[in-house]
């Protein structure tokens, strides 16, 4: 049995590739080629009223660390505020969002697992225009892409 090593690395503060990611500032932390496709860690500041909205993964499940601010969570139909210091865990199937409902942008530390599907993913969505809000249907046609479905607005 074969398997390539994992990379032992260091991210200082600052370092790591920057990503537009439909609004947010996204700061790719660990890389799939890092972990051996076992997970994909970045960080993400999202101003105030900046969100992901709705939406299930069918291969990967996500932990969040929030960082700094207030965010309402949304999961499996529910809402829920998360402040500093607050661990989230979306398993897959389990639809779930999120928005930034703070006065000031927040940040989150966010490890997936595995990564090597949704590497390729987050560099699509970093790839739209960042000048402009995306487009939700070239946004779910990219999340459909990679295993992924957007979901309606809870309340709707």
């Amino acid at each position: 049995m074969s398997s390539k090593a994992k990379i032992a690395t260091i991210i200082d503060q600052g370092e790591g590739q920057h990503l537009n990611v439909m609004g947010h500032s996204a700061t790719i932390m660990l890389t799939q080629q890092e972990t051996n496709g076992d997970a994909y860690v970045f960080s993400v500041v999202s101003p105030p009223g900046a969100g992901i909205p709705p939406h299930v993964h069918e291969r990967e499940d996500e932990y969040i660390y929030v960082a700094e601010g207030t965010y309402e969570i949304f999961l499996n139909g529910r809402t829920h505020e998360a402040t500093t210091g607050a661990m989230l865990h979306f398993p897959r199937h389990i639809p779930h969002g999120f928005r930034n409902i703070g006065a000031t942008p927040g940040k989150t530390v966010w490890t997936v697992t595995p990564g090597a599907n949704f590497e390729p993913f987050f560099a699509e969505l970093g790839a739209l225009p960042a000048d402009a809000p995306p487009e939700l249907q070239k946004v779910a046609a990219i999340f459909k892409k990679y295993g992924m479905e957007v979901l309606p607005p809870p309340g709707l």
